[in-house]
């Protein structure tokens, strides 16, 4: 049986402690995440909000759809 200084890792660490991640990699990560919701927003305003859509009353369905007879 291993006694607990041989349990541990050569940094000092225990075997079974999560891994600590860097305040650097944090904000990286924080960071991409900010600009993918800024380009996903600025998408959907460019191209896909309610004022890109075109109308859809029951009078331009009719149409559409007798046309199509």
């Amino acid at each position: 049986m291993k006694t607990a200084r041989a349990q541990l890792d050569e940094r000092g660490a225990s075997a079974t402690a999560p891994p600590r991640w860097s305040a650097a990699l944090l904000r990286r990560i924080a960071l991409t995440i900010a600009v993918k919701l800024a380009l996903l927003t600025a998408l959907y305003l460019l191209f896909f909000s309610p004022s890109h859509r075109p109308p859809v009353d029951a009078g331009a369905v009719d149409r559409l759809l007798l046309h199509a007879r």
